[in-house]
């Protein structure tokens, strides 16, 4: 090598370490995302003092799930745009969630009479006679998901370890706490696979009443098991960026993925399009109040599936099976004329609903271009518009558009 091709490829690598920085620390100019993130953090100071300030730490903490969604638009527009100021105003936040966490201020689960790791809430009707405050992993998981993330943010990309190094750290662990405490999955023996890989999904703990309900031991509705899985999904992602690969993450991950999918058919629509459909409660749990998922919380089966898919990790979901997936969205919910069912097989009534509240579907997009009846964002945006909706519905909604609309 002569030492003009060494001068020249040193330029070479000066200039990508520079775009690199830029792209990934900049403004939002790197990929023409400007304008969304200069909309994007416009929203934040509104948001911080509406949904965060002051609701963590109290008894009337509220149930997760706008939070949540809030919190995962932070994650998607990073993701989307790299640009730092997202970042930043996402641990602003989640240093107010982090410090809200029920082991730090001692609030007490009514269920066990202790102050466990999580965030609790007395948003729903728990107890045998109503009032009482439980840590409920489905609350818990809506805050774990977006610190797990941002852990894993941070050790995927070692330029970002010396701002966000130490708060990447006290989410994982505060994350991986959680779990260890509340060890929330149990194992599925009884249908076991080909390969010999058992289930594994989410059952309600001992003394547990929801509406005066005694839940205790019951397997819970698809879409909660896949809730309080995914941040196992980003703590295994973070362990391997730390160079320490957490084996039980993974295998506790795909087999809720096997387990998922143990429980979906397929389906065919008279044009030829196979797509995927499921009960909202497993198939042997309450039998004669069987019914189909609804398009909301089958969206979050959605997201997991993507999350196990982009992991890499071994389970059901090839990419084919993503296709019926997003065909589900498109052959099953959108029944035309801008319109949805009330439940994944195009049956149950319309959706009353606005046709924003589907957005989380556009994880699916890059698989929908199979279907006869168009993508996931044709049909989607379609619908929003002639309601009079566009992208900036609300931060989540706009958020998941600029980061799975264009795929």
């Amino acid at each position: 090598m002569t030492a003009e091709v060494r001068r020249y490829l040193v330029f070479l690598y000066a200039v990508s370490t520079l775009w690199l920085v830029c792209g990934c620390n900049g403004s939002g100019d790197a990929h023409g995302y400007a304008a969304d993130v200069e909309w994007f953090l416009a929203q934040h100071e509104d948001l911080k003092s509406d949904y965060f300030v002051g609701k963590f730490g109290v008894d009337s903490h509220p149930s997760g799930w706008d939070h949540g969604a809030y919190l995962r638009a932070y994650v998607d527009m990073y993701e989307a745009t790299h640009d730092i100021r997202i970042l930043r105003s996402l641990n602003e936040l989640l240093r107010i969630v982090a410090d809200g966490n029920d082991a730090l201020t001692g609030r007490i689960d009514d269920r066990t009479g202790t102050a466990l790791p999580g965030w609790g809430t007395k948003e729903y009707d728990y107890g045998p006679n109503g009032g009482e405050r439980y840590s409920d992993m489905l609350t818990n998981a809506l805050y774990a998901y977006p610190l797990a993330a941002f852990a894993r943010i941070v050790y995927e990309r070692p330029y970002l370890r010396a701002e966000f190094g130490a708060d990447a750290d006290r989410y994982y662990q505060m994350v991986r706490e959680l779990y260890q405490v509340q060890a929330p999955f149990v194992r599925d023996a009884r249908s076991p696979y080909r390969d010999g890989t058992e289930g594994m999904y989410f059952a309600y703990p001992e003394n547990y009443y929801e509406e005066r309900e005694d839940l205790s031991g019951v397997e819970a509705p698809i879409n909660i098991t896949v809730i309080i899985a995914e941040p196992l999904v980003e703590l295994y992602r973070a362990s391997v960026a730390a160079g320490q690969a957490n084996e039980e993450y993974r295998s506790t991950v795909e087999k809720v993925g096997h387990y998922i999918w143990q429980n979906m058919r397929l389906e065919t629509t008279e044009a030829g399009d196979a797509y995927l459909v499921w009960y909202y409660w497993p198939a042997d749990i309450h039998p004669e109040t069987r019914r189909m998922e609804d398009p909301t919380h089958g969206a979050r089966v959605a997201e997991f599936a993507v999350s196990l898919y982009d992991a890499g990790l071994r389970s059901r979901w090839t990419e084919e099976n993503l296709r019926y997936l997003a065909n589900t969205f498109t052959c099953g919910i959108a029944i035309g004329g801008n319109e949805f069912a009330n439940y994944i097989d195009g049956t149950g009534g319309i959706y009353a609903s606005d046709a924003a509240t589907l957005y989380e579907w556009l994880e699916l997009q890059r698989y929908s271009y199979t279907s006869s009846k168009g993508t996931i964002k044709q049909i989607l945006t379609s619908a929003m518009e002639a309601e009079g909706e566009d992208e900036t519905y609300n931060l989540a909604v706009f958020a998941k558009f600029v980061r799975y609309g264009d795929d």
